[in-house]
């Protein structure tokens, strides 16, 4: 029978990886299998920290998702992320985070386009679907940003809506630096050879680029340009936020798009 694990506290939040690192299942040492291994940079979801095997004098680790642990000398210090709102019909991952639609989905619920491509890995979409299904809407939260409206899906407005509403009734606008854009026909990465972008369907948004690049880490809690803060807003209306994407090199820190089905 396994020795007991000592927990020493209770936590739910996102580590980045400062080394390689091995993820163990099912004990907090060296012996225990190795289930998957990361590089440097990854980000990790951690819920509890545990005593576990002395490294180089550290007897901390951590416990993620699905019993497996990592050692805590190895990664940085754990940016606390709000708990999950439920009761949205929205997928979710283990952790409880939500995880964007796949393209079935989203076509099953915004609209089954047909695109012509063109040039840079942009597409132009039927002008009959657009009229009938991209609205625009005023976003005066986006002032300092240099446009106060945006171009959304109309089954998004009332989403996008409340979740600036509520931004600026938090007291959170002045930490929207600036605006990345929201509908933007085109395909993922601005590469032809993947899957179209939710930005195409009008039900995602960018913020704050410059600190929260695709591929890097986002912005830690408290530092300028981070969007950490505008996470659980953005999860309450049901938006998958791009920072947890995994792995690192397609992280999105700046990215939000609306994951409700129905």
């Amino acid at each position: 029978m396994a020795d007991p694990i000592n927990v020493i506290s209770e936590i739910r939040g996102s580590v980045v990886a400062t080394a390689n690192l091995n993820l163990r299942q099912g004990a907090p040492n060296t012996t225990a299998p190795i289930v998957r291994k990361v590089a440097r940079g990854s980000v990790l979801f951690a819920t509890r920290l545990v005593e576990g095997q002395s490294i180089a004098g550290n007897t901390q680790w951590y416990c993620g998702e699905g019993d497996v642990y990592f050692w805590a000398g190895a990664v940085g210090a754990v940016a606390t992320d709000p708990p999950p709102v439920g009761g949205l019909n929205v997928p979710r991952r283990a952790n409880g985070t939500i995880r964007p639609l796949r393209d079935s989905q989203i076509r099953a619920a915004y609209g089954d386009l047909r695109v012509t491509e063109l040039a840079g890995g942009r597409v132009k979409l039927d002008p009959t679907w657009v009229t009938d299904n991209i609205v625009e809407i005023i976003v005066p939260e986006l002032e300092s940003t240099g446009t106060s409206t945006i171009q959304i899906h109309k089954k998004a407005q009332e989403s996008f809506s409340r979740v600036f509403k509520e931004i600026a009734n938090q007291g959170l606008a002045s930490s929207i630096l600036t605006f990345g854009g929201t509908w933007v026909p085109r395909h993922m990465g601005w590469m032809a050879t993947r899957g179209l972008s939710s930005h195409t369907w009008g039900i995602a948004i960018d913020l704050n680029v410059a600190w929260n690049g695709y591929g890097n880490v986002p912005a830690a809690h408290g530092v300028h340009g981070s969007v950490r803060q505008l996470v659980a807003i953005f999860e309450s209306e049901g938006f998958a936020w791009g920072g947890y994407f995994e792995p690192l090199s397609i992280c999105d820190g700046m990215h939000f798009e609306l994951a409700i089905t129905s």
